[in-house]
């Protein structure tokens, strides 16, 4: 049961199990199945020269299912194309039209919609499609036409050709029905995967590598988007720019490694002081830039909880324990204020900062 669960799940899901070589398994062997149904059916009413073809026919389907272990897969349905063609034809010849064997050309129709979308050795999508599509019609009609001028070579009785035409015609609804919700399964799980794929590069377009904080190009973002509500609403907000002091002597004396891992750490002590509608980025280098939701003594007591926490911290990295301290330049929001001179006024108490002895938060 557990297995079945998993089986489940990884198909619903698009993972290995269902592949296009297993998908093209499941096809074949379904077929194969058919032509079973259709060999007991022959040799049931008498008609032994067709059962002895679809006899062949299940055999000749375990090579077809080894061109697909080959990745010879266009080869495959091509042939299984010509297959269910020719029987349609032949089953028409020796039964007659009204044993309905030749709906199975229309159900190829919707079988090569599918398989040209989703297998990947069809390169030339909508042409083949159509292709493969006028190819079933033609054997369709083709079989109209053989009931029209020809006797059916071994008839069969009435009640078995109207057993048979119901059976053929449910089988052709199940086939259609499975691939086109197979259609817009693989639609629908492509969408999915494209929308996630797109959702994990829009993160990463905003995050640094690194450290996983947001990164400058973010940041100006949300600097506008701040600036925005504080021209509209009124929100002050209030900004932290904030440097490790005597960085570069890390990566001299311990190696850039050793700088990498400080820069981490770092970053997940930002993370761990700040509020849910804070936002850091590095915007930098060893700098990093904060903004504040609240006013100028709320940012600068949040500052102060930064610094304290940088400087209590021990990093381990490549056998050494180092300790690092901060300085931090602070401005606050000011209506009418360009957003560059808010960073500028930062900077200018972050440089104050580091004159004055470092590891300090420099508000005014």
């Amino acid at each position: 049961m557990g297995n079945l669960k998993h089986y489940y799940e990884t198909l619903k899901n698009g993972d290995v199990f269902f592949d296009e070589y297993r998908k093209s398994a499941l096809i074949m062997n379904a077929v194969t199945i058919l032509h079973v149904v259709f060999a007991i059916f022959f040799w049931a009413t008498g008609v032994t020269i067709m059962g002895v073809y679809n006899v062949a026919i299940v055999a000749a389907y375990q090579g077809i299912l080894m061109l697909i272990k080959k990745k010879k897969t266009y080869l495959a349905y091509v042939l299984t194309c010509i297959e269910v063609v020719v029987h349609a034809v032949l089953a028409t010849l020796f039964v007659g039209f009204s044993s309905g064997f030749q709906v199975y050309c229309v159900a190829m129709i919707a079988v090569s919609c599918y398989i040209t979308f989703v297998w990947e050795c069809f390169k030339k999508g909508t042409r083949e499609t159509l292709l493969f599509s006028l190819f079933s019609m033609f054997g369709y009609f083709v079989c109209y036409v053989l009931s029209l001028y020809c006797e059916p070579i071994k008839p069969v009785h009435e009640i078995a050709q109207t057993i048979m035409y119901i059976v053929n015609a449910l089988f052709m609804f199940i086939i259609i029905f499975c691939f086109m919700m197979l259609l817009f399964w693989d639609i629908n799980h492509r969408s999915d995967r494209l929308a996630a794929k797109n959702s994990q590069l829009d993160e990463m377009s905003k995050k640094d590598p690194l450290t996983k904080l947001y990164n400058r190009r973010y940041m100006n973002y949300e600097l506008n988007r701040r600036m925005s509500y504080l021209i509209g609403e009124g929100r002050l907000f209030g900004l932290i720019m904030a440097d490790i002091d005597n960085f570069k002597n890390v990566n001299d004396t311990y190696g850039h490694d050793a700088g990498d891992d400080v820069l981490i750490a770092v970053a997940n002590e930002f993370t761990k002081a700040l509020r849910g509608d804070d936002c850091v980025c590095r915007w930098g280098g060893e700098e990093f830039l904060v903004v504040i939701n609240g006013n100028h003594q709320v940012t600068s007591d949040v500052a102060e909880r930064i610094r304290k926490r940088v400087e209590d911290l021990t990093i381990d990295t490549n056998g050494h324990q180092l300790k690092v301290t901060m300085t931090f330049g602070v401005s606050e929001s000011i209506p009418g204020l360009r957003m560059e001179r808010l960073i500028q006024i930062a900077d200018e108490r972050l440089y104050k900062g580091k004159q004055d002895g470092k590891n300090c938060v420099v508000n005014e």
